[in-house]
């Protein structure tokens, strides 16, 4: 379960063991969320998720996702490649 990038206390996560398609999951400050990322270009979506997030907390971190979408399809990729 190797972190990718951490933001404000919350840690994006990718499973090695994970499916497709490519997604992140966000743990931290109490929640658990995970997001499609929509590679290769991707505007990142709410998938689902456990817990209460602030509004602004979720808008920054979507912004965050959606900055870093590149290096998190990236990773996913290389993760998905050591599955196979």
């Amino acid at each position: 379960m190797p972190t990718i990038l951490r933001f404000r206390g919350f840690n994006i996560i990718i499973f090695s063991d994970d499916h497709d398609p490519p997604h992140v999951h966000v743990r931290g400050k109490g929640v658990q969320l995970s997001y499609w990322l929509n590679c290769p270009d991707g505007h990142v979506s709410y998938r689902d998720g456990e817990g209460r997030i602030s509004p602004n907390d979720q808008r920054a971190l979507e912004d965050f996702l959606n900055d870093n979408v590149g290096i998190l399809c990236e990773r996913w990729t290389e993760i998905d490649d050591q599955r196979s």
